[in-house]
């Protein structure tokens, strides 16, 4: 198989970390850029995996920013990135591109920005045909909120629609398709509107287009469209898929999945006793994780609390018990936004065997973020097998931590304003209450230096650092 090449979303660990880690543990000779210098300059040949937001604009957040959206250098960046696919004919290209989420890091007032964005999206709803130059049209704002919020749409969409165009005119056959996506939504929302937009201007392109929900893991999406797809996916899950809405996406689960369907070109199946498990949230919306600790103003009073939850009472382990005739090798936590649920969190913490048997362990971000890289790992392990069992169970491991910081620690890390140190000392006690011993933890980073992101490396004891 040829070498696959990602140039990355941004530097955030999750961006390139899950990606290294999945192509180690099968073997698969790949590289990562953080830069597009670096890569053009980088030997050709390949598979690229490319994000649009990093090509033009270093980044997710600059690409919400109106002063790099605006930029003159983007369309020269644009035709330098095709000439590139030009002249790299034996190479095949996945691109995928953002479109801007609601919340633009402009603001604090969130109420009022979306509230803008409703009233935006009830003018713009049935312009859908030519949204691009209403967008462009429109004049009379209210205020600057309402100004900044429609102009970095209007810049966005227009650099994406350029980029289009630009592959429509050249006609490559080396690019294989494009992706836009759509990143933190809200049911009617802006970006809704620019993804029909673009879907009726661009869907009968030469190269297969493609909308999906979601962001931070579509690199991964794309990894197991490139590996391949051996049959349907079969599921196992606690409730059924009816009713059921997502906080980030602005659309239900089902409709996430028909994306995937299409994408995949597969079937998804819910089945009582398949090795991949759902948990899945029982009311109609989707909640954020912290919701289950906010009560708690102590961190020991809930550890107090927390190491003796029970849960036989969860439907999860009434339903598809672990100890059922097929063993459960890949779960995913989707029951919470941001987080897993407390109840599977102890359960795999007090049953450390059965949690270091999976080959697959995902609760970390939205909805979609959550799902979509868990149907990514396990597309891959089902077509590869493992060749190197240390760095997956490192995967695990790594993935279950984060899913205990995004749904306990970062609360009252974020309550109490804690230093590296004091997060540290919380997962100590953490491992320490739950007595775990296949493996410690070796570093914790914040790397932008706020609450939400984090990165834990971690070794397995009687393992090798690699």
């Amino acid at each position: 198989m040829k070498k696959i090449k990602l140039l990355i979303l941004d530097d955030r660990p999750c961006s390139y970390k899950y990606f290294e880690y999945i192509c180690k543990s099968i073997g698969i000779n790949f590289s990562v850029f953080f830069d597009w210098k670096q890569l053009i300059n980088d030997s050709k040949g390949g598979e690229y995996i490319i994000s649009l937001d990093n090509l033009l604009f270093g980044g997710i957040v600059n690409s919400r920013n109106l002063e790099f959206l605006k930029s003159k250098q983007n369309k020269l960046v644009i035709d330098e990135f095709l000439d590139f696919v030009e002249s790299n004919k034996g190479s095949i290209f996945y691109v995928y591109g953002s479109l801007p989420r609601l919340l633009l890091n402009y603001t604090n007032r969130t109420e009022e920005v979306l509230a803008i964005n409703t009233d935006l999206c009830k003018f713009f709803s049935n312009k859908i045909h030519n949204l691009l130059e209403s967008y462009e049209n429109y004049s009379i704002f209210r205020n600057e909120i309402e100004y900044y919020i429609l102009n970095v749409r209007k810049e966005k969409l227009k650099i994406i629609d350029y980029f289009l165009s630009q592959l429509r005119l050249r006609n490559f056959s080396n690019i294989s398709e494009v992706l836009i996506v759509l990143d933190d939504s809200q049911f009617k929302g802006l970006n809704f509107l620019e993804m029909k937009y673009l879907q009726k201007k661009y869907s009968n392109s030469s190269y297969n287009f493609h909308v999906l929900v979601g962001l931070d893991e579509i690199h991964l999406v794309i990894l197991a469209k490139i590996l391949g797809l051996k049959g349907d996916i079969l599921f196992s899950s606690n409730y059924d898929l009816t009713y059921k809405s997502s906080i980030y996406e602005g659309m239900s689960l089902k409709s996430i999945l028909r994306q995937y369907e299409r994408y995949f070109n597969v079937g998804f199946f819910r089945v009582t006793n398949s090795n991949y498990y759902w948990r899945i949230f029982d009311g109609r919306y989707q909640r954020e994780s912290s919701e289950q600790v906010k009560f708690f103003n102590d961190f020991q009073q809930f550890l107090n609390y927390f190491k003796d939850i029970s849960y036989k009472d969860i439907s999860y382990f009434n339903d598809v018990p672990f100890d059922c005739s097929v063993n459960v090798k890949h779960f995913v936590d989707i029951s919470f936004a941001n987080g897993a649920s407390l109840e599977v969190l102890n359960y795999f913490l007090v049953n450390e065997d059965k949690f270091m048997g999976l080959d697959s362990f995902w609760a970390w971000n939205t909805l979609a973020n959550s799902l979509g890289s868990s149907l990514a790992q396990h597309i891959v392990l089902q077509s590869f097998p493992i060749k190197n069992e240390y760095i997956l169970r490192r995967l695990v491991v790594e993935n279950f931590l984060e899913s205990v910081y995004q749904t306990i620690i970062r609360y009252f890390a974020k309550l109490y304003r804690w230093s590296k140190k004091d997060i540290e000392e919380a997962f100590r006690k953490v491992l320490q209450t739950f007595d775990i011993k296949s493996f410690f933890i070796v570093d914790i980073n914040l790397p932008w230096n706020r609450y939400f992101e984090v990165d834990i490396r971690t070794e397995l004891k009687g393992g090798r650092i690699l």
